[in-house]
C-alpha cells in the first residue's frame, strides 16, 4: 500500500511533467535544493508544510488538485493532453462543458 507521502510525491512529479518542468527548474522555482525535491517526488523525504506550499505556487496548481487522490492524472505519455487534462480541472463544471462542446464541434469539422 502506497503512503500519503509517497501519494503526494508522485502527483507533485505529475505535475511537474505536465508543466515541463525539470527538477532543477521546479526546484529553483520553489527555492529548494533539486535532490531534497527529488527525494519529495519519490516520497523518501519527509517534508514541511511551507515546502509543499512552495512547491504548490511553483507549479501553480491548487491543493484541491494536488489532494484530489480520487481523480487520477493521466498518463505522462502525451504532454498537451495533460496540460489540457490540468487547466480543465481548475474550471467550474459548467466551463468544462463549454470547452467540451467547443471541442466537439471543431473535431467535427475535419
Amino acid at each position: 500500500m502506497v503512503n500519503i507521502q509517497q501519494q503526494l510525491g508522485s502527483r507533485l512529479r505529475t505535475f511537474r511533467l505536465i508543466r515541463e518542468y525539470s527538477i532543477e527548474e521546479l526546484a529553483h522555482k520553489a527555492g529548494l535544493n533539486p535532490a531534497h525535491l527529488g527525494k519529495i517526488e519519490r516520497g523518501e523525504r519527509n517534508f514541511t508544510i511551507q515546502s509543499l506550499d512552495r512547491i504548490v505556487k511553483a507549479l501553480g496548481i491548487s491543493y484541491a488538485a494536488l489532494f484530489s487522490f480520487e481523480d487520477k492524472i493521466p498518463p505522462v505519455e502525451n504532454p498537451t493532453i495533460l496540460k489540457t487534462v490540468s487547466y480543465l480541472t481548475e474550471m467550474t463544471a459548467k466551463e468544462q462543458e463549454h470547452i467540451y462542446k467547443t471541442v466537439q464541434m471543431l473535431s467535427s469539422k475535419k
